[in-house]
């Protein structure tokens, strides 16, 4: 019986782990791209990785609301991972405190695997809030920077239509 759920079980989660929604992508607009790397952002058929090239995107608009999602994202980016790093390492200490032959001093050991848990937890946290303030960088930036205009001309002898995207 154990085997059979565990079956069915690990089917259930081979089906979720293959199948993915597709993402609609308008090509007049900056979009996040949701990848196993993260933070993409394709804007006008470029792809843009890093935060490199994602400076030099939003420096060229002079908006400051977009420069501050910008630098917010990359403090909370390196702020995670210092965090994540240091829970790590407590971890692996409290863990070696805690296997240590001393029976009479665990409590120090112990409280160093919980600290490096919750360390390392808020450090996750940190990560997906900068993964949400890139994208709310690129929400302000289509909703200010979408530059799409339709415009008509008219001449003495010509009718023009021209798109702008």
């Amino acid at each position: 019986m154990k085997v059979r759920l565990m079956s069915i079980v690990l089917l259930i989660l081979g089906i979720v782990t293959c199948t993915e929604a597709q993402m609609r992508i308008d090509p007049s607009k900056m979009n996040y791209l949701l990848n196993t790397k993260t933070n993409n952002i394709l804007y006008r058929d470029t792809v843009y990785r890093g935060s490199r090239e994602f400076r030099m995107l939003f420096e060229r608009t002079g908006d400051p609301d977009l420069m501050h999602l910008y630098k917010r994202h990359q403090t909370s980016k390196i702020m995670s991972q210092v965090l994540t790093l240091a829970g790590t390492v407590a971890i692996v200490f409290g863990v070696s405190e805690i296997s240590g032959g001393n029976n009479d001093q665990k409590t120090p050991g112990w409280l160093l695997v919980t600290g490096g848990f919750v360390t390392a937890t808020y450090g996750g946290y940190l990560l997906l809030k900068s993964q949400q303030q890139l994208l709310q960088a690129v929400t302000v930036f289509n909703a200010r920077h979408n530059t799409a205009s339709l415009g008509i001309g008219i001449s003495s002898s010509k009718l023009g239509l021209v798109y702008k995207f």
